[in-house]
Order: structure tokens, then C-alpha cells, then sequence
């Protein structure tokens, strides 16, 4: 019976050598190789170590947005605004033409508010035939750069001419000369000083005296 053991035992031996080897043949996750990639599981030693680690993928760096900046504000120039402001009251003022030759601009801070203005004489003339013509007065005060037109009014009539213009202490001072009992229509005589105030946007006749 003693042989019977022996092959026995034997066979037990052998059995579990082969379970072990069999349980140490194949990988589990997480396992890594000896190039030191990681391998996936259930493969064979020989399979483990024939795996080559995964390239490194290098995601592409991100690019800045290019910032939006907005436009600059670019002022109109004063020439253009003017232009623009004295066609309108020309048309408005019974359809007449300006006399570009008669234009006189006077500057200095006309709203209180520290900034130089533009205080602009001109000469409308009747588009229908007669020689009439008339002097008005408008006004442009400075904001951000630009101009900007608050009011317009009549400051002479036919037959009277504007000798004298200017700025003074935010006032408009003005010389008139207006016809007297015998001038003729073109030639008037008497001067008459007149001063005017923007207030609130709009020119207001201050004081009117003769000379």
C-alpha cells in the first residue's frame, strides 16, 4: 500500500503546482510591466511584457480670444458740424442761401462751463427774387471734442449791419448799426450795442443801448 501514498501524494504535488502557476500566469488589473506601462488584465507574463505604454498625448495649448475693443470716437470736425447746422437754418429760414463771405466766428466760453465755444454770425439771403437778407446768431458748445448746436436766432434785420463781435465774461457783445430818421437803406447810422447770455441753451438779449 505504501507505493499507493507515494503516487498519491504525488499527484496532489503536482495539482497544485499547476494551480498556482495557473493563477500566476495571468495579470490583474492595475499590474504594471517591467518597462513600467500598465497592462490590462488577464494577459500572460510574455503578453504583459510585450505591451508598450500608451503615447502621451499633448492637448494643444489654448489660444486667447483676441480682445474686442470698440472703435474710437472720432468728433467731427467743427467746420463739418458748422456747415451742416447753418444749411439747415438757411433752409428753415424760408428756404434762403447763406452768404459764406459774410460768416464771423468768435470763441470763448459761452455755457459756463469752462470749455471754449463757438459763437457764429451769418448772413441769410432771400432766395426769391428781392435783395432782402438778415444776420442771425447761433450758437455751439463743446462736448466731448465735438460741437454741438443748442440755439439760433435773428440778431439783425435789412438794412442793418453788425460791426462788432466778441466774447466777453461768457456774454456775447455785439455792435449793431441801424438805420436812423433820414439813412437811406444801405447805409445805416446809429449804432446800438447789444449783448447776449446762453441760458438754458438758448441766446437771451441781455441789454440794448444806443450810442
Amino acid at each position: 500500500m505504501k507505493p499507493l501514498v507515494v503516487i498519491c501524494a504525488g499527484s496532489l504535488l503536482l495539482l497544485a503546482l499547476a494551480a498556482c502557476k495557473k493563477e500566476e500566469s495571468l495579470t490583474q488589473k492595475g499590474d504594471i510591466n517591467l518597462a513600467g506601462c500598465e497592462v490590462p488584465a488577464g494577459l500572460t507574463p510574455a503578453e504583459a511584457e510585450a505591451q508598450e505604454c500608451a503615447p502621451n498625448v499633448v492637448e494643444p495649448a489654448a489660444t486667447a480670444e483676441p480682445a474686442i475693443t470698440a472703435d474710437p470716437v472720432v468728433a467731427v470736425p467743427d467746420n463739418a458740424v458748422i456747415n451742416e447746422e447753418l444749411a439747415r437754418q438757411a433752409f428753415l429760414f424760408g428756404n434762403a442761401q447763406e452768404n459764406v463771405d459774410a460768416r464771423h466766428t468768435e470763441e470763448g466760453d459761452i455755457n459756463g462751463d469752462g470749455v471754449s465755444d463757438k459763437a457764429v454770425l451769418f448772413m441769410l439771403d432771400a432766395t426769391n427774387g428781392s435783395m432782402s437778407y438778415s444776420t442771425h446768431l447761433a450758437a455751439f458748445v463743446r462736448e466731448g471734442g465735438g460741437l454741438r448746436h443748442v440755439d439760433s436766432r435773428l440778431v439783425a434785420g435789412y438794412g442793418e449791419a453788425v460791426e462788432e463781435l466778441g466774447v466777453q465774461d461768457g456774454m456775447l457783445m455785439m455792435k449793431i448799426l441801424v438805420q436812423g430818421p433820414d439813412d437811406p437803406t444801405c447805409c445805416p447810422s446809429v449804432e446800438k450795442n447789444v449783448s447776449y447770455l446762453l441760458h438754458n441753451e438758448k441766446w437771451i438779449e441781455t441789454r440794448t443801448g444806443a450810442t
